[in-house]
């Protein structure tokens, strides 16, 4: 997995948008108040793109957030054999009886795939047909872009403990990055994160009540 931010929009270019709107000389300040208020569309002048690895089957889950805009490595004229694979032994294995064998037996049928796709290339078969030979796992790369109202909405989805381990710690990578840059925007109160969620064992659910305590452990994690 590799996340790394590769371009991003000024706070001045939104600031200059709500001076356009009102009418006013505004500030960064006068922005923050108004995404506070609810006012997300000024969010939409600044944009920020990300190079992204992941397996093809979080790929499946990423790219039905059509808010983002996505450029995905082609595997029908590239070729995959070097590409890596998401590594079982980093799934959620909790409760599972003998978890680490089982994800060994998971990691050995990916490798035999992979090498079957090589055999096939090396035999004179297209990308685009040996392809589909590929295991979910495999890794693949891409450019994704998206303004800073998309990623707010994206932020939560993902976050969430119910969504997979690889997309929970894609999504945590984003976030650290986005956080640093733009820590007044993008934050756990500004994500309206948990509403309507019964899932109250999430730790996430506590900056409802305390909206000043900080974030949970692993959003400090640095990638």
């Amino acid at each position: 997995m590799r996340v790394a931010l590769i371009n991003h929009t000024p706070l001045a270019i939104p600031v200059h948008a709500m001076g356009q709107c009102y009418g006013v000389n505004t500030t960064e300040q006068s922005l923050v108040r108004a995404v506070s208020s609810g006012h997300l569309s000024l969010l939409e002048h600044a944009y920020a793109s990300f190079d992204i690895e992941m397996s093809q089957k979080c790929l499946a889950q990423i790219t039905r957030h059509r808010q983002l805009s996505f450029t995905v490595k082609s595997t029908r004229g590239t070729d995959f054999s070097n590409s890596g694979y998401f590594n079982s032994q980093l799934h959620d294995w909790s409760g599972i009886v003998n978890a680490t064998l089982i994800a060994n037996g998971m990691n050995k049928i990916i490798e035999e795939q992979i090498k079957k796709y090589q055999e096939l290339i090396e035999d004179g078969v297209p990308y685009q047909i040996a392809g589909y030979v590929l295991p979910l796992a495999t890794n693949v790369t891409m450019t994704v872009s998206g303004n800073l109202r998309a990623w707010l909405e994206y932020l939560p989805k993902r976050l969430c403990k119910r969504a997979s381990p690889e997309h929970q710690a894609i999504a945590r990578s984003i976030y650290i990055q986005l956080n640093e840059i733009y820590p007044n925007i993008i934050n756990l109160s500004n994500m309206g994160m948990c509403e309507g969620c019964k899932e109250t064992s999430c730790d996430f659910t506590s900056h409802k009540k305390q909206p000043k305590t900080p974030v949970r452990k692993e959003l400090t994690w640095k990638h």
